[in-house]
C-alpha cells in the first residue's frame, strides 16, 4: 500500500478543504488498492505522508465511518467495511439468502457434538429431557466477512449419522439426505451486546451491538430445529412489512 503517491496538491478553497481532500484520497485508496477487511494506514502515517494535522485525518476518517465505508475496531485500527445485508423476516437458509444478494457465503463449523437435551431444548423440540440432540456451533461469513455466530439443536433420532456429514448447509442436507423439508417456523428478534466469546468469533469489540434471532423450525408437524443466531448489527438489518390490525395487506 503506497500512500505516498496520494498527495494534497490542489489549492485550498471554500469548496475544497483539507478534510475533504483527505477523505477523497482515502476513498481513492480504498477503490484502487484495498478490499473489505483491509486496514487503512494509521493516523500517524497519514499525518506524515499527507502533511496535514491529526485532527484533519480524524475528521476525514470519521466522515467515512459515518458513511459506512470504514469501521473502527477498538484496540486494532480502522478497516474497510465488508458487506451489509438488508434482510426480510422469512424462512430461508443463510447461504441462500447471501447468494440472493450476490454475496459468497461460507460456513466454519466450530463444534458439532451429541449431547442430552436440557429442559429448555427438550421443551422447544418437543422431546423428553435427556434425549440425545445434536448441537452445532457455526460461524457464517459473506464475502469473507464474519456475519453471524449460530448455535443450533437438532433431534438426533431424526438425523442419524448427521455428525459424519458436511454441516455447512443443514437445510439442504435435511432435504436431500433425510427427506426432511422445512415448512414453517417461528422466529423472535431481540438486541444484545456481544460477550467476550461472541466478540472474538465475530471479530468485533466486546459489548458491540448484536441482533439475536431465535428460531424454532418445523417440517410438517415435527419440530426439527432450535437455533439462536447472533448477527453483527453493523452488517445486518431486518425489514418487515406491517399493516394495521384487521387491515388487508396489499
Amino acid at each position: 500500500m503506497d500512500i505516498g503517491r496520494y498527495r494534497i496538491d490542489r489549492p485550498i478553497g471554500a469548496a475544497t478543504t483539507k478534510r475533504a481532500q483527505v477523505r477523497d484520497i482515502l476513498e481513492r485508496l480504498i477503490d484502487a488498492e484495498l478490499h473489505p477487511g483491509d486496514a487503512i494506514p494509521s493516523e500517524r502515517a497519514l499525518v506524515v505522508r499527507l502533511g496535514v494535522s491529526r485532527v484533519t485525518v480524524r475528521q476525514a476518517i470519521a466522515d467515512l465511518v459515518e458513511a459506512g465505508v470504514l469501521e473502527r475496531v477498538h484496540g486494532k485500527g480502522t478497516y474497510v467495511t465488508g458487506p451489509q445485508v438488508d434482510s426480510r423476516l422469512h424462512l430461508t437458509s443463510f447461504s441462500r439468502e447471501m447468494r440472493d444478494r450476490g454475496l459468497i457465503p461460507a460456513t466454519v463449523v466450530l463444534s458439532a457434538t451429541d449431547e442430552p437435551a436440557g429442559d429448555d431444548v427438550a421443551y422447544a423440540l418437543r422431546i423428553r429431557p435427556g434425549q440425545p440432540v445434536i448441537r452445532v456451533e457455526r460461524l457464517r461469513t459473506a464475502d469473507g466477512t464474519p456475519m453471524a455466530y449460530e448455535v443450533g439443536y437438532y433431534p438426533a433420532a431424526l438425523f442419524p449419522g448427521l455428525l459424519q456429514r458436511e454441516l455447512g448447509t443443514l437445510y439442504d442436507i435435511f432435504a436431500s439426505e433425510y427427506g426432511v423439508v422445512v415448512t414453517s417456523g417461528e422466529q423472535t428478534v431481540r438486541a444484545e451486546s456481544a460477550d467476550a466469546h461472541q466478540a472474538r468469533i465475530l471479530g468485533i469489540a466486546r459489548r458491540a451491538p448484536l441482533l439475536v434471532q431465535e428460531r424454532v423450525t418445523h417440517a410438517g408437524d415435527r419440530v426439527i430445529e432450535l437455533s439462536t443466531s447472533w448477527y453483527r448489527a453493523d452488517r445486518y438489518r431486518i425489514h418487515m412489512a406491517i399493516t394495521p390490525r384487521g387491515a388487508r395487506e396489499n
